[in-house]
């Protein structure tokens, strides 16, 4: 009996115990679920809250696409007016609008779908303008903001006279001391900027005032830009430089008061891919198109997006065969003097400059292997000149007349010039053109290049520069022709 009591007490001692624990699980159960319906609630509320965030952050880049384009699009408007009576750009505050007989101006600003915009003019003379082109926006919930685009309009349909260039004459020469390693030439309003080589001391970057141009004054004496520089742009109170800075290929200065230059003066800069081959560099509207040298696995062609107040950005890029050593835009094509040994002269279609893409037919192999050096597009015509070779003629001239990347016959017409071509400059709408290279007695010459391309001598003036002359820039304002040595600005005038 004793036994029978025992089982009994063990059995109902085995029921309590299981049912309590059955009563602590479903507690633990229940705490489990309410900690799991909070886990996911907080989730659900991250991911809301991301979406949010991010549908904020694409309607507010949407704002901002919307004001470049409208920026964009009264610059063109302005052009549009300039091409009709260069008269009708008064200076002041103007609103743009479209009519049916064109753009015009209407009040000092327009407001259309939340977007206030206006253009200011500011004439300088008869034939330059400068515009700052303006749109804001103001949504609420932090949807407001503006930006602005400057451009200098110019009367291109003013005739302006170009003197005789087969009497060319020097009439300044300024030497730097030292071994600055000049490169390249970029002219703004009275001053000259000269990008140079650090290698043997070089400062990266000289500027003269030339507002005398027979005596070219050297300013800002102590800035030093702290790389070597190759292509120079001077365009809208900015100066682009393509340096071997490995973080900062290129680099954009305020130039408004070029004579106290400094480094506090770097308005922005772009790291492209690769460390510090950027060369040569080109400026259409807001647009930069950059050419690098050769650099696998990386592209040698790249445009980018310049922005008044932002960053630079990269907005496509083209993997092309050597190095882009120069580079010259021509009816909304790039045309490139390269390394390549099956293509010299290559041709880059920029209408889409998000979309880069090669012309049909991509270039031109010239005879021999030597490096496309020099690039200058004028009219229907493109001049390229190579590194000298004694199998080949240094300078070529190819009609694109009927097609953007050249198909002869007619042409080409070569002219062997003894050395090293490394800088071209043309006047647009005349016959000349001038040849910067390393010939012996004649590093700088004159061409006529219609006798060129009817097969007779071209060549109309040389001059003994004493050096190599390494850039090129005519100043088609005042007809005179700017040119550098590794150490010495040299400047010219027609007879």
């Amino acid at each position: 009996m004793s036994d029978r009591l025992h089982c009994r007490q063990t059995s109902r001692g085995k029921r309590n115990l299981l049912s309590g624990f059955f009563r602590n699980s479903r507690g633990s159960l229940l705490l489990e679920a309410v900690i799991a319906v909070g886990v996911f609630a907080i989730f659900l509320a991250g991911i809301g809250l991301s979406l949010v965030l991010g549908e904020r952050s694409t309607v507010a880049a949407g704002d901002r696409t919307r004001a470049v384009f409208l920026a964009s699009q009264q610059l063109e408007a302005v052009r549009e007016i300039r091409n009709r009576d260069f008269s009708l750009l008064t200076s002041g505050t103007h609103g743009v609008k479209l009519t049916k007989t064109g753009w015009s101006f209407s009040g000092s600003s327009i407001l259309k779908n939340g977007y206030r915009s206006n253009v200011v003019l500011t004439t300088h003379d008869t034939d330059w303008t400068d515009v700052l082109s303006s749109v804001s926006w103001n949504f609420g919930n932090t949807r407001s903001g503006s930006v602005l685009f400057e451009s200098s309009i110019t009367n291109w349909q003013k005739t302006i006279p170009v003197g005789n260039w087969a009497a060319m004459k020097k009439i300044a020469t300024s030497t730097e001391s030292g071994a600055p390693e000049y490169q390249k030439i970029a002219l703004s309003d009275h001053y000259l900027f000269i990008s140079s080589l650090q290698l043997s001391g070089g400062k990266g970057l000289y500027i003269y005032d030339i507002s005398n141009p027979a005596v070219p004054v050297r300013v800002a004496t102590s800035f030093d830009l702290g790389a070597s520089a190759y292509g120079i742009i001077a365009a809208e109170n900015r100066l682009y430089i393509a340096t071997n800075s490995p973080t900062q290929e290129v680099q954009v200065y305020d130039i408004s008061s070029p004579a106290t230059l400094s480094s506090s003066n770097l308005l922005r800069s772009i790291d492209l891919p690769g460390s510090g081959y950027a060369r040569s560099i080109a400026l259409y509207g807001n647009v930069l198109f950059i050419g690098s040298i050769d650099h696998p696995p990386y592209d040698q062609f790249t445009s980018v997006q310049t922005s008044e107040t932002g960053p630079m950005t990269i907005l496509d890029s083209l993997a092309m065969s050597g190095s882009v050593l120069d580079l010259s835009l021509q009816d909304g094509y790039a045309y490139v003097a390269n390394s390549s040994n099956s293509a010299e002269l290559q041709v880059v279609d920029i209408f889409n400059p998000s979309s880069l893409q090669f012309a049909s037919g991509l270039g031109i192999d010239l005879p021999d292997v030597q490096d496309g050096n020099a690039i200058a597009t004028f009219g229907t015509s493109a001049l390229i000149g190579r590194l000298g070779g004694a199998t080949i003629d240094e300078l070529s001239l190819y009609s694109i007349a009927d097609a953007p990347v050249p198909t002869p016959p007619p042409g080409p017409w070569t002219l062997e010039i003894g050395g090293d071509v490394n800088a071209l400059a043309s006047i647009v709408g005349s016959k000349y053109a001038f040849v910067g290279g390393s010939t012996g007695g004649s590093q700088l010459r004159v061409l006529d290049t219609v006798a060129m391309a009817l097969g007779a001598a071209p060549t109309l003036k040389t001059y003994d520069a004493g050096a190599t002359i390494r850039g090129l820039l005519y100043d088609w304002q005042h007809d005179r022709l700017y040119g550098v040595s590794p150490s010495s600005l040299f400047v010219f005038s027609p007879g």
